[in-house]
């Protein structure tokens, strides 16, 4: 077993493949959950971005949790970088106010992109660069959107849907713009050396043909993440909604990670890996986080650590997905706590 350091090493020995002498453990996403606990405004993010990471930093020193999925609920900020006008409704994800993409042309008229041309994008750099400094044994990892999902945020969705069994050279091409988009993002934090890990959420993937998602979505997700491989970088990939057809391509996306939503049965996913990736999740985050008590909580995570051949490698117990808002902060504390009670080493 491996001697634990602190949080971030702990998280950076068990992506390498190392055996742990406790069960690893994270809230996924949980953005807009810590935002709600804080009472932040994400629209004020880019007028005091310390105050945010000050805040945030706040939260998470009293929640033990090995990773923080750092920008988590605001992943179409670098949409702004092509001309994409942010909607901040309450207590929603930052999405668009109107659709960017009609035609193949624009997609690959906008490939050409910088950074610099969307505020948000570099206040939540440097608020993430400032919880760096504030939780230094931290795991932190940089959130965005996967190519499908993007071309989701910068289509119509009727069009795009159209699209999907229609034109494969659109589909590829707006999902090609989206990892530019993530790439431009997640390449301003690795030259600032603030991040350990990239994480991307493609779960609009799973509402298209199986062949379409082989075919042009998971290579573009490949293409993203391989980008990092070499550069000390670990890279997550988050799948959700109805997975199970395309559970077992999730390796073949270069990811370091895999979490995975409710909908399959982690032990069995854990032996068809056989190593190839750690496995995260997937305690049912709706009907168990949100809404279950204490005692509930507790044996689900113990259901789910018990059909792991090995729950202290490859793998990380994480709720199916990202948290709500208004989950109770004591349903999450116990979340955590589980971890440690679930299985003796």
């Amino acid at each position: 077993m491996i001697a634990i350091m602190n949080k971030r090493e702990f998280i950076k020995r068990v992506i390498a493949g190392g055996r742990s002498d406790r069960i690893p453990k994270s809230l996924f996403g949980s953005g807009r959950w810590a935002y709600y606990q804080t009472g932040l405004k994400i629209e004020s993010l880019d007028k005091d971005s310390r105050s945010f990471a000050e805040s945030l930093a706040r939260l998470y020193n009293n929640l033990d949790t090995d990773i923080i999925f750092a920008g988590s609920g605001l992943n179409t900020f670098p949409a702004e970088a092509i001309g994409g006008e942010l909607s901040f409704k309450r207590g929603q994800t930052p999405l668009l106010a109107a659709p960017l993409i009609q035609t193949t042309e624009d997609a690959r008229f906008l490939r050409n992109l910088d950074i610099t041309h969307s505020p948000h994008s570099l206040a939540l750099v440097e608020m993430i660069d400032h919880l760096r400094k504030l939780l230094p044994d931290r795991y932190l990892a940089a959130t965005s959107w996967g190519p499908f999902t993007w071309a989701m945020i910068l289509c119509d969705w009727n069009l795009l849907q159209d699209k999907t069994t229609s034109d494969k050279e659109f589909v590829s091409e707006v999902c090609g713009l989206g990892a530019q988009l993530s790439v431009a993002f997640f390449d301003r934090l690795v030259e600032q050396d603030v991040i350990d890990a990239i994480a991307i959420s493609d779960g609009a993937a799973t509402l298209i043909p199986l062949d379409l998602y082989q075919d042009v979505v998971l290579p573009a997700e490949r293409a993203l993440l391989e980008r990092y491989r070499d550069r000390g970088i670990a890279r997550f990939l988050h799948q959700c909604g109805k997975i199970e057809p395309q559970v077992a391509l999730y390796p073949e996306s270069a990811a370091d990670c895999i979490t995975l939503d409710a909908g399959v049965d982690l032990g069995q996913v854990y032996k068809l890996y056989q190593g190839r990736a750690v496995l995260a999740g997937n305690i049912d985050v709706i009907k168990t986080v949100f809404g279950g008590k204490p005692s509930e909580i507790c044996q689900a995570v113990t259901e789910c650590t018990s059909a792991i051949p090995d729950p202290f490698r490859n793998f990380i117990l994480m709720p199916s997905c990202d948290l709500p808002p208004d989950t109770p902060l004591e349903n999450v504390v116990a979340f955590l706590a589980c971890a440690d009670e679930a299985v003796k080493a």
